[in-house]
């Protein structure tokens, strides 16, 4: 397959034809991203031709660019609000929206916006070189107001909205901002936790489209408060001058929502951020024409460097969140279509957390029109791609069982982007086969701006998160420790290290955790992930462990608790799992998150009564003991062994949310939270088995 016309024009390259290898060992060790013809990349410094040629250094450069180049085309789409329905259950409040059509702003009027925003806000007196906070969900106005403080020099800091009230505080008042972006759903909370940040003077409110800022009594009196649209009309007789950003200036600091304690501001510059813009339009066809539905938090790398690499491209963003981006989505109005439905997007970023439950949802929904249409559409998913080499198979398979689904999704998507976890080579196989999409699984992290190793576009292989993208170079280490090493036949194994231009500038203000993770070696500044990768004979790589998830048991063995977890959550009535090990046991146990309704349909084979309650289901005897002949079959089905498959489950109604602090925003398992707040139920289960 030739490569997008694209990537050529970015990288200096014209010739057609992808060679095998996806990546290059270079004497010196590296392994790094291979050219059409074979050759190892020339190392770049993460600023390709096109951008060099135009003076492009810097974020808002990169937005001045695509201005003056696609003018009045759209960029960006906000969905009408029409009307709002709230209602209250057991103390809890909950909403529903009527939405009708998106509208635009174009290039040109997004440029205007962030030229005036950055106007506003030195207004208030913030100074180039300072922090502002940007707390608050993903949507246009976030990205203009991000644009325009960074073409004022002002490092923008995010802070995830599902962050717990400590860490929100914590990071408020370590970048000692004194202004905070917020909207008119997050209001209320800041103003709450205003007393413990003293140091805040200004907050900027996102409007909502029927409610304005909201309620605002609760407001300190001494504190300013502003409408953005407001932030975007200064005085006329106002001078600022451009802060004149640097690439090497940090235009973000990212804090991670992490999985222990506090959370930790990663240090990202321009230079960091455009090398990974440069990094996804090499290995993605994306263009002018494409339509992006963007519902992941902004706050997250992976979407913010997409982003800008969608503004760069010159395609349209089309705003969404996971509460409405489906029809059945829980904020959504009965008669009101979902997102991506009218949205119609052609391209998507997404997580395995949210790719599973798009499968288990179909399922459901198929599962309901009886045993013969099921068994039909599971064996059209299993065989798809085998069938799809018969002429006009692949369209009749469509035509008779998929184009349904694929309307959920507006009916144009043909490329999917997955990051944030592992994503399990079943769940990579049903999305392709019942959406026709290409599914491009990537991996990275924070510390190395979204930017590590990514699948080529004709890489129709599963399993793996392709070879070093543009600019990245990654080698492996030995890990004693779990018996891991270079040496491994026959593919390499060990530790995961990244160097290149993506690598972020560090950690702020924490020297300590600084120099354990960023360390000059091999003759590079470098950054150790801590994850355990294997290479196989095409240079592409496939994470098969972290250091931290490796428990050493009794008797000598180890675990892999994600390996166990990656696996297990496969199963159709596993929404979501946990398995805790301990060095003193000699097994390991779970808690899963079950979908009621899957569940049901398991056991109905052991007479359970269907008028009895999901929390007597979870708790019943019997549906543990199925569950765990369940666990056991599918865990050695998938290749695991038998210290890895629990010994013991217990079953939880209790949603794991990044509001409830169980899960990190990307939807990747709070291991030290769960192990916490289901303390009681693991020691209990580890009574039942010693």
């Amino acid at each position: 397959m030739a490569q997008p016309t694209w990537a050529l024009f970015m990288t200096g390259f014209t010739s057609a034809e992808m060679s095998p290898m996806r990546s290059i060992r270079r004497e010196d060790g590296w392994f790094v991203k291979a050219m059409p013809d074979g050759q190892a990349y020339p190392l770049d410094s993460g600023l390709a031709p096109i951008f060099r040629e135009a003076g492009v250094t810097t974020l808002p450069a990169a937005l001045k660019y695509s201005a003056s180049k696609y003018g009045s085309k759209p960029c960006v789409a906000t969905r009408k609000l029409i009307k709002r329905e709230t209602t209250e259950k057991n103390g809890k409040k909950f909403e529903k929206l009527q939405l009708g059509e998106y509208t635009w702003q174009s290039y040109s009027q997004i440029q205007d916006m962030a030229l005036a925003a950055g106007i506003g806000i030195k207004a208030q007196g913030v100074a180039p070189g300072d922090r502002i906070i940007m707390f608050a969900e993903s949507r246009a106005d976030w990205f203009v107001a991000a644009m325009g403080c960074l073409q004022q020099r002002i490092t923008v800091a995010t802070l995830y909205t599902t962050l717990s009230d400590t860490g929100i505080v914590h990071g408020i008042n370590e970048t000692e901002a004194a202004v905070v972006f917020t909207s008119y759903e997050l209001l209320p909370r800041v103003t709450k936790l205003l007393p413990e940040c003293p140091g805040v003077k200004t907050l900027i409110v996102m409007e909502d489209q029927l409610e304005g800022v909201g309620d605002t009594k609760n407001v300190p009196k001494d504190l300013t408060l502003i409408p953005f649209m407001e932030l975007l009309q200064p005085p006329e007789n106002l001078i600022v001058s451009a802060g004149n950003p640097e690439p090497e200036d940090v235009a973000i600091l990212m804090y991670t929502s992490g999985s222990t304690g506090n959370p930790k501001g990663v240090e990202l510059t321009h230079k960091n951020i455009l090398t990974s813009v440069i990094g996804f339009s090499v290995q993605t066809d994306v263009g002018p024409d494409d339509r992006y539905l963007a519902f992941l938090p902004l706050a997250h790398i992976m979407e913010l460097a997409t982003e800008v690499s969608l503004v760069s491209l010159g395609a349209s963003i089309l705003y969404s969140s996971p509460l409405t981006m489906s029809s059945a989505g829980p904020k959504i109005m009965k008669g009101t279509e979902g997102d991506a439905k009218v949205a119609r997007p052609t391209i998507m970023n997404t997580v395995p957390l949210v790719l599973d439950r798009i499968i288990k949802g179909i399922s459901a929904k198929v599962d309901k029109q009886g045993w013969l249409k099921a068994t039909l559409f599971n064996k059209a998913v299993k065989n798809k791609a085998r069938l799809s080499s018969i002429p006009f198979t692949s369209f009749i398979l469509d035509r008779m069982m998929f184009n349904q689904v694929k309307a959920e999704l507006g009916g144009q998507l043909r490329r999917m982007l997955c990051g944030g976890a592992p994503l399990s080579p079943e769940t990579h196989k049903i999305i392709k086969a019942i959406f026709g999409v290409t599914l491009q699984v990537g991996y990275a992290s924070t510390e190395t701006s979204s930017s590590t190793t990514g699948m080529d576009m004709d890489d129709d292989r599963i399993g793996h998160c392709g070879a070093p993208i543009l600019s990245v170079m990654m080698r492996l280490i030995d890990w004693e420790e779990g018996n891991y090493k270079i040496t491994d036949t026959p593919r390499p194994r060990g530790e995961v290290v990244v160097a290149g231009p993506s690598v972020c500038k560090g950690y702020f203000k924490l020297p300590q955790e600084n120099e354990a993770n960023f360390v000059d070696e091999f003759g590079q500044r470098c950054f150790r992930t801590g994850d355990i990768g294997e290479i196989d004979e095409t240079g592409a790589i496939r994470i098969i462990d972290r250091k931290k998830d490796l428990v050493k048991l009794k008797h000598g063995e180890y675990v892999s608790l994600g390996n166990a977890e990656s696996k297990l959550k496969t199963l159709p009535f596993v929404e979501n799992i946990c398995v805790f090990a301990n060095s003193s046991k000699g097994s390991t146990v779970a808690v899963i998150v079950p979908s009621p309704e899957r569940l049901r349909k398991l056991t109905s084979e052991i007479g359970i009564r269907e008028d009895d309650s999901d929390e007597n289901l979870c708790a019943d005897a019997r549906v543990k003991e199925l569950v765990l002949q369940n666990l056991n079959a599918h865990g050695k089905k998938h290749g695991l062994n038998r210290w890895e498959i629990p010994a013991d489950v217990s079953l939880s109604l209790e949603q794991w949310t990044p509001d409830s602090g169980l899960v990190t925003a990307a939807l990747k398992i709070r291991r030290k939270q769960i192990g916490n707040f289901y303390q009681n139920m693991v020691l209990e289960m580890y009574s039942r088995i010693d």
